[in-house]
């Protein structure tokens, strides 16, 4: 049986998910970062303007979230930059799994259902996490 994905694997699938769809519609990549901690991921340029990108994955049936820190010091990062900010969701299921449980083990090298909408704006106003 193959393995299942750790988060690092997890993490940079959904960046591949957002690099292709990046380019696809016309965005210049021009640095990725894959490192876990690292924030934000993608550095890209359309129109003359820089983007900033957060990619955050999670296993099925969750959905990558950003949480206010994060958003916090990306925006006073893209601030100095003139750079807009973006957040990619992305939710990663294993396409061979037959149950809820064997859905959310997405394996390495094997299957997947991608759920990605597409980028998303940093929110205006950041609300505090509930401890």
């Amino acid at each position: 049986m193959a393995d299942v994905m750790n988060l690092e694997e997890l993490h940079f699938l959904g960046i591949k998910v957002v690099y292709k769809d990046l380019v696809d519609k016309g965005y210049e990549v021009l640095n990725v970062r894959k490192e876990l901690d690292v924030n934000p991921q993608i550095l890209a340029k359309k129109d003359d303007q820089f983007q900033m990108i957060v990619v955050k994955t999670a296993f099925y049936p969750d959905m990558g979230i950003i949480l206010p820190e994060v958003i916090q010091k990306v925006k006073e990062l893209a601030a100095k930059h003139k750079a807009s900010c973006w957040y990619a969701s992305v939710g990663i299921a294993n396409a061979n799994g037959q149950t809820e449980e064997e859905m959310a083990k997405p394996v390495t090298g094997g299957e997947f259902y991608i759920n990605y909408k597409g980028l998303m704006p940093f929110p205006e106003k950041i609300e505090p996490r509930k401890q």
